[in-house]
């Protein structure tokens, strides 16, 4: 049963637990580096097929292949699987604390930028084959946004976050370019910390601006969240690490020349919503309708009533509905139960609405 509002994920699907495995076999030399890539594009191929299964419209590989392992989350995927590519970072990886406000006491694995950030290829349009070689769906890919490299890595050159954030952004602005180019219906930027930094906001919605810059056919995404950490992932459910509150982050979302936005619900449980009055009416919301902090499923009536607490401030015509977050740390089994919750959810919302 598909629902009339559009549904897609944020990026991230479950990681398999025998990642680590694989990975230690390669550095030990008992497996070719080549079969642990086989086993990624079996785990990829796998999350397009769940993401069908379910209904969701607008599908994504799962971001499968930017992992060695679920250590730390989207830190090692988000973060170090780029600046691995890029020249001006050294290949050296340090802990990092003192991040968020929330967790300051949180270890994040941070890259060291020691020169000249420099656009090179990163790897999304070998993604972008990948997905269209794979399903005849709309198809997205997402990548960490500026802000965030600047505020994760130690700096060690600039001395100027700006500074590195605009070259960052020049570096992710030529990937962007390539995906457009190559045909990508959705590209999204994931940009967290700008929530809780009104300081930042100015040159962090310049450096965001700059990403998008000549992306002329796909639509632009930006998805703000809250952080989805675990050094664990064992535990197979991810922390939220980064405080939010709407009206913070208003000023990013009215001034990023972007075509819809990525927001959690479920997991907030804001109980006061009026700041979206002032969402962008040339802007789609992506409704956050599954909480993937929580391993409990959803029951669709729940997910359709995160989507209508939503509905007095912004139109089902102008929304999407996803995920809070990425869907990296839960099992496979939740992760495929949540989204089919979320579609089924979301036909019920708009059945209502319709009413």
């Amino acid at each position: 049963m598909a629902s009339s509002l559009t549904a897609t994920v944020v990026g991230s699907y479950t990681v398999p637990d025998w990642y680590p495995a694989l990975r230690a076999a390669v550095l030990a030399g008992t497996l070719p580096s080549q079969a642990f890539h086989d086993a990624k594009a079996i785990a990829a191929r796998a999350a397009i097929k769940d993401q069908e299964m379910a209904g969701v419209d607008i599908i994504s590989d799962g971001e499968l292949f930017r992992r060695d392992d679920n250590y730390f989350g989207p830190p090692n995927a988000m973060i170090n699987y780029f600046a691995a590519k890029i020249p001006g970072f050294s290949r050296e990886i340090r802990p990092k604390t003192g991040v968020t406000p929330v967790a300051p006491e949180a270890s994040l694995p941070a890259p060291v930028v020691v020169g000249n950030l420099e656009p090179v290829p990163l790897g999304l349009v070998d993604e972008l084959r990948f997905l269209r070689a794979t399903t005849q769906r709309p198809v997205k890919i997402a990548m960490t946004g500026p802000h965030m490299f600047a505020r994760v890595v130690w700096d060690e050159h600039y001395g100027d976050q700006e500074a590195l954030a605009m070259d960052m952004a020049a570096v992710v602005n030529a990937e962007l370019r390539r995906l457009d180019e190559a045909g990508c219906d959705v590209i999204q930027l994931d940009e967290p910390i700008l929530w809780f930094l009104p300081q930042d906001q100015v040159w962090g919605i310049r450096a965001i601006n700059a990403c998008f810059a000549g992306v002329k056919h796909a639509k632009k995404a930006l998805h703000v969240c809250q952080g989805n950490y675990n050094p664990d992932p064992a535990a197979h459910i991810g922390i939220r690490i980064f405080p939010s509150e709407f009206a913070a982050i208003l000023p990013v979302i009215q001034e990023s020349n972007v075509d819809v936005v990525l927001m959690a619900f479920a997991s907030l449980k804001v109980a006061d919503l009026t700041p979206l009055r002032g969402f962008p009416s040339d802007k789609m919301l992506g409704v956050g309708a599954v909480d993937v902090q929580n391993p409990q499923v959803e029951t669709p009536e729940q997910v359709a009533q995160v989507i209508e607490r939503v509905v007095p401030f912004v139109s089902p015509e102008r929304m999407w509905v996803n995920p809070d977050c990425g869907l990296n740390h839960l099992r496979r089994e939740v992760a495929f139960d949540k989204l089919r919750a979320m579609v089924v959810g979301a036909h019920l919302a708009q059945q209502q609405y319709k009413q």
